[in-house]
């Protein structure tokens, strides 16, 4: 039996990730893992619980502290369990928060008892026209804090200068995808 394969897909809100993510699950035969759909509800209930906007995260200190780790804790901990089940994975999260630590990937993969396997990071590339382009177009509630605070939401966020090591990038650029699903 063959190392199961992780791969990382990574990029702003709107350049496609999902997209991207799950062609690349469907390709490789591997678990499609959305930070979103895994952890999603709950935030929000948290962030509402807490007496917060459940649709800001960015602005959101008790998110970033509190509730984002968690969500990135829970991803990795159920990519290890498919993972030591032989089943390759494809994370779909904007991972941005951890971009800075060299070795995020090797601590998290030791916690959560990942096997040897394969990385690659896919970092999904759009302009920015383009990318606020599609986040007006698409009308999502979440997307309000982004737009109203554009130029700090692309200067945090836009960028996929990821500094991760052990793992292999590969470019995608999404420019051309038309219609993107949330």
């Amino acid at each position: 039996m063959t190392a199961p394969k992780v791969f990382i897909v990574i990029g702003p809100a709107g350049s496609g990730k999902t997209t991207i993510a799950q062609q690349t699950a469907r390709e490789h035969g591997a678990a499609y893992l959305d930070k979103d759909r895994i952890c999603g509800r709950l935030v929000e209930f948290a962030l509402e619980a807490a007496g917060h906007d459940p649709t800001d995260r960015e602005s959101n200190d008790f998110y970033r502290e509190n509730l984002l780790p968690l969500e990135y804790e829970t991803l990795m901990d159920v990519a290890g369990v498919n993972l030591r089940l032989g089943r390759s994975v494809v994370l779909d999260a904007p991972f941005g928060a951890y971009f800075a630590m060299p070795d995020y990937l090797t601590r998290a993969a030791e916690e959560f008892h990942w096997p040897p396997s394969e990385t690659t990071v896919v970092r999904v590339q759009v302009p920015q026209d383009v990318l606020r382009g599609r986040l007006l177009e698409r009308g999502l509630e979440r997307d309000r804090w982004k737009l109203a605070h554009w130029d700090e939401y692309w200067a945090s966020y836009g960028s996929l200068d990821c500094t991760w090591s052990g793992v292999r990038f590969l470019n995608v650029n999404n420019e051309k995808s038309l219609r993107i699903q949330g």
